[in-house]
């Protein structure tokens, strides 16, 4: 099975994120310009003009993250955030928005937004939150290769960090 087809069993912790970026957002022009100022970091950016297409695609793959408007047509940002929420889609999601109210803003957050980004916004401001994104993910992986479990020569469960599983495999290439 690809490791990065979603599942939907509530846990993050066996799904590793595409290598690409997704940007929702109505508007033609918001969506070029955050693709033109990620690019560059490295990572191909799929953009979607609408929520719908954009939770079919979701279904299948988990990004590095997701920039999301809030306001657009037939379902809003924040109703697809919740959506994506009740699916256990944990992706570092970023809304977007011209409104900075704070109803707004705190409703975002309890819906596990990973940030909130108010337009206009510095070129500098998507490819930090894609950096924080990396960064979650990196501590995820960190955090799920600790949970690993090795098993002795006495059959007793021992948790091995990476450096000693290093050890241990280089220890077991020399006895060869």
């Amino acid at each position: 099975m690809n490791q990065n087809l979603i599942s939907w069993s509530g846990s993050y912790r066996d799904v590793k994120p595409a290598n690409e970026i997704l940007v929702v957002d109505d508007e033609e022009d918001m969506r070029d310009i955050l693709a033109a100022t990620l690019e560059p970091m490295g990572f191909p950016v799929r953009t979607f003009e609408d929520g719908d297409s954009f939770l079919r695609a979701a279904s299948t793959q988990v990004p590095i993250c997701v920039f999301l408007d809030i306001v657009m047509p037939r379902r809003s940002g924040l109703e697809i955030l919740q959506e994506l929420r009740e699916r256990h889609y944990w992706t570092p999601i970023f809304l977007i928005s011209a409104r900075d109210d704070v109803p707004t803003v705190v409703e975002a957050m309890k819906n596990g937004a990973h940030d909130y980004i108010t337009k206009p916004f510095d070129r500098s401001s998507p490819v930090l939150r894609v950096r924080d994104a990396i960064e979650l993910w990196s501590c995820r992986e960190r955090e799920r290769t600790a949970l690993n479990w090795q098993t002795n020569e006495n059959s007793e469960w021992v948790r091995l960090t990476q450096n000693e599983k290093d050890m241990l495999l280089l220890a077991r290439l020399m006895q060869n």
